[in-house]
């Protein structure tokens, strides 16, 4: 990853307009428009990120123009994560390294090539403003019309007219829609929340069911209600999109879709009420749980997460596909041949959970105790209330600790394909015991837990050992912390541990 250019403006905007490309975008212009807009350019910022490594000649040459005339750059922040080109591109991940990088309470994810207003910024603070508790979203109107190639800064009447395919009168046909809106509106055009909304639903999701051209940033929307914020559509305010080759995607790895490209793991998360992403980012993933103030420089670099990337290769990823059926066919017939492997997967699933669930009375405990006020108050509180809330709770603890549980077998699994036979564990708390029951079905054997407490105490059949005696070890260290990662990895790099040794979840 390498940031291009970065405004040391200290100005601190009031909203992030986020534009993403994979190396794809043959024009530049809606960098124009939005440098053309009815608020001063210090009240919000422009962040583009490349998924791949190009650098951008028009766009190099617009901030040397800028720097030239005395004018605000055009961006505040060009981030190349320079991905290999055998990978899949992925926009989730390049929605949370915009998320870490911003620094508006609004975050704003919109098409990269399309048509604006002048008053498009200031509409999207204006409703913020009025209602917080909101996820906003801004139709496309979309014109097919061949002649606005390459373009050619056509008015908005004239996008809006012959060959607009969407548009009637003075709004979009999904506006009008009350029947099937999330077929007929354009949910990946522009979507717009509250910067610390995203970080507490995990940002956007990196399941490889939403690699290449399905899905985009609706996949958060769906998930910022089922947190209880109310999806809006503004009404006055749109985006406007020319025609140009591969408008709707072309040679591109699509995931699963509905038939009409709507994610339909996207829209299983809408139903299913879930909030937390099935795959979080490491990095957003440490914003979230993490109640120290770390710096978005620390976290950018932590942001692309180097083992999943492996099985972003659309080829590799059909090769999973057939892999995984086989190893199913593999393990019903090893439950014929011999029931007690089936008794050993079910007795590790079983201490699986039991982990899970004692976690979670501990943690239920934890936060009713944090909150216990007089004798008087806890009378007066309303005792439906009090358990309805305590079972929201343990449900969505519940969710994030067996995405922990997914996160330490794959984790294991990644290192058994890389021939690791052994592993050391740095810490005693529930991550090290999710990863000694996991061990039982991953053939990687633990040769000893390390702390920075709990030293000399037996735990898990281990004497634990300082943290500090791994000097001089030469294998993998997995550090079992789901905070403080940061100050883990420092530490052991302080004594001698390599950074290719250095595993976090």
């Amino acid at each position: 990853m390498e940031i291009i250019f970065e405004n040391n403006s200290s100005a601190l905007p009031k909203i992030s307009i986020i534009l993403v490309d994979w190396s794809s975008r043959e024009s530049f212009h809606t960098l124009e428009y939005l440098n053309k807009q009815t608020i001063p350019r210090d009240q919000y910022e422009i962040i583009w990120i490349e998924y791949y490594g190009r650098i951008a000649h028009q766009m190099k040459m617009g901030l040397e123009e800028c720097k030239k005339l005395g004018k605000p750059p055009i961006l505040d922040r060009w981030i190349v994560l320079g991905m290999s080109e055998d990978i899949c591109y992925h926009k989730h991940l390049m929605y949370n390294v915009s998320i870490l990088a911003s620094k508006g309470e609004v975050v704003t994810i919109c098409d990269s090539d399309a048509v604006v207003t002048g008053t498009f910024i200031e509409s999207i603070i204006r409703k913020f403003e009025r209602n917080p508790n909101i996820v906003l979203h801004l139709d496309e109107a979309r014109n097919t019309d061949r002649r606005f190639y390459p373009f050619s800064y056509p008015s908005i009447a004239e996008i809006t007219g012959k060959r607009c395919v969407n548009w009637r009168d003075t709004t979009t046909i999904g506006l009008l829609d009350k029947k099937d809106f999330l077929h007929t509106r354009n949910y990946g055009s522009c979507m717009a929340a509250f910067r610390r909304d995203l970080i507490n639903i995990g940002g956007a999701d990196e399941h490889s069911d939403y690699l290449g051209h399905i899905c985009g940033p609706y996949e958060m929307t769906f998930r910022l209600v089922n947190a209880g914020k109310r999806e809006i559509w503004h009404q006055e305010e749109f985006l406007y999109h020319t025609w140009h080759p591969g408008t709707d995607g072309s040679n591109n790895y699509l995931g699963p879709h509905d038939g009409k490209n709507m994610s339909t793991t996207a829209l299983d998360a809408r139903s299913s009420g879930r909030v937390l992403p099935l795959v979080e980012n490491p990095a957003i993933r440490m914003l979230r749980t993490d109640k120290e103030v770390v710096l978005y420089d620390s976290l950018l670099s932590q942001a692309i997460p180097e083992l999943e990337t492996i099985r972003w290769n659309p080829q590799k990823i059909q090769k999973n596909l057939k892999q995984n059926l086989m190893s199913c066919i593999s393990m019903c017939r090893s439950v014929k041949k011999n029931p007690r492997y089936f008794l050993e997967y079910f007795m590790t699933n079983l201490a699986l959970y039991q982990a899970i669930v004692l976690l979670i009375i501990k943690q239920v405990y934890g936060k009713k105790a944090g909150h216990v006020g007089s004798g008087k108050r806890i009378i007066q509180r309303n005792v439906f209330l009090e358990f309805r809330l305590c079972l929201v709770f343990f449900w969505r603890m519940f969710k994030n600790n067996l995405y922990t549980v997914s996160l330490c077998k794959h984790v294991l699994e990644e290192l058994h394909l890389k021939k690791v036979k052994q592993i050391a564990v740095y810490g005693t708390g529930f991550i090290a015991k999710i990863i000694y029951i996991l061990t039982r079905q991953v053939p990687i054997e633990i040769s000893n837990i390390y702390s920075k407490s709990n030293v000399d105490s037996d735990y898990l059949g281990f004497k634990v050992l300082p943290w500090r005696s791994l000097v001089g070890f030469e294998g993998k260290v997995v550090i079992a912390y789901s905070t403080g990662i940061l100050e883990r990895i420092t530490e052991l790099r302080e004594i001698g541990i390599k950074d290719e040794d250095i595993i976090k979840l």
